[in-house]
Formats: structure tokens, sequence, C-alpha cells
């Protein structure tokens, strides 16, 4: 009995001293939250939410210990806009496999065979590119293409944009058709609204021949800066 007592004594008293416009303090008399506490806090358990997706925001905190939440994903998309990337993509076949892509920051980069002039045979490299995420609203995607011959000069190609939206966003469009094999083409490539910017390159080239068949190695490589 003297306990209770003795701990309604205690709630009386930061009712009775704390409260100020409709607020509780502990240990202040002058709190600016509805609860403000001037002192540690302490908590004995906590429960691990990390497979909850109920549980969608964290707790932070301001110079002055306001407490307040922010979304999870922002969290996760800041820490991956800012984080550099660097990815490979390789493999090996005689022509280039569209199912193979490789993920950097926002974008899929991919080959896929090219055309079928008999004219030209080696020229079986289209370079793509699609996104990992549905845009909000409707984007257009800008980039700039420096593409290599394999005994000519360099060439450049002014920069151009490809739209994308919440339709065609996994759909996979052309950035440079045709590329040829023992070429090399390099990319630089933004997403609207992000600091970062992409170094992409694409090469195709002979690895080894068997059964009177030419098996190439089909290489992309991303870099986000």
């Amino acid at each position: 009995m003297k306990k209770t007592i003795y701990i309604l004594f205690i709630l009386f008293q930061v009712y009775a001293f704390g409260q100020y416009e409709n607020k509780v303090g502990i240990n202040t008399d002058k709190p600016t939250r509805k609860l403000d506490v001037n002192g540690n806090l302490k908590i004995t358990t906590l429960t691990d939410k990390t497979s909850d997706p109920t549980y969608t925001d964290v707790l932070i905190t301001d110079a002055n210990g306001n407490v307040d939440k922010v979304p999870i994903s922002l969290i996760k998309n800041q820490i991956s806009q800012s984080a550099i990337e660097v990815k490979r993509l390789f493999y090996t076949l005689q022509t280039p496999n569209a199912d193979n892509r490789l993920s950097c920051g926002r974008f899929k980069f991919s080959f896929r065979p090219g055309g079928t002039d008999p004219n030209y045979p080696n020229k079986n490299l289209d370079i793509m590119v699609s996104l990992v995420d549905a845009p909000a609203t409707p984007i257009t995607v800008f980039y700039l293409l420096f593409r290599k011959w394999g005994d000519y000069d360099l060439k450049y190609y002014k920069s151009n944009g490809k739209d994308f939206n919440a339709s065609n966003y996994t759909t996979p469009q052309l950035l440079c058709p045709q590329l040829d094999i023992n070429s090399f083409g390099e990319f630089y490539i933004t997403y609207p609204g992000e600091e970062n910017f992409y170094r992409v390159n694409f090469l195709g080239r002979p690895n080894y021949v068997s059964g009177g068949n030419t098996y190439n190695s089909y290489t992309i490589t991303c870099e986000k800066f």
C-alpha cells in the first residue's frame, strides 16, 4: 500500500509541477512538447521488427532532442543515391542474351542481338536501357555516347533522351544500335532529380571458337558517382 501511495505521489508531482500549457514535463517545469523529458531515456526491452513490413518509419532527433520520424524508404534511397557503385556483367555466348541485365543505381543495362544485315555480320550488338523502379511521374533520361570502333577514330554522338513512365519502365529502350564486335561504347547517363551520374561501358569481343562457331564475350561495366 505504501508503494502504491508513493508512486501516485510521484505521478502527481510530475503532473502538478511538469504540466505547462497542456504539456507534461519530467525534470522540467516548462515542457516544449506533449511529453518533455529532461534527462536520459532507458528502454529495457525492444522487439526486433526487421522483417515486419508494417514498421515503415524510424525515429530521429534534432540538435535540441526533439524526436520525430522519417520513412525507412527515404533513408534507403538517400544512402543508395550517395553510395559509389562499381558493377560488372560478363558472359560468353554466340549472340548476346537480352535477359542478362546489369542493375546499377536506378538503371538496368543490357545487350540484345542487333541487325541481321548480311553485309555487316559483326554488327550484332544493340545497347539497351530500362529502369529498376517505376517513376512517380513520366521522366526523360538524358545520356551522352562516345563510341569507338575497333580500327577507327573516336566518334562522338551528341546527347539524347529516353522517355519512361510507370507503364514502360521495365521495357528496354535502344541507346545505340548495332555496335560492332571488337568495338567499345561508352555512355554517360543521369536520372532526373538526382545528383549522381553514371559511366557505362559496353564491349563485345571474340573469346574462342568451338565446332566452327565463334563464342563472344559480352561485358558491361557501370560506375555510379
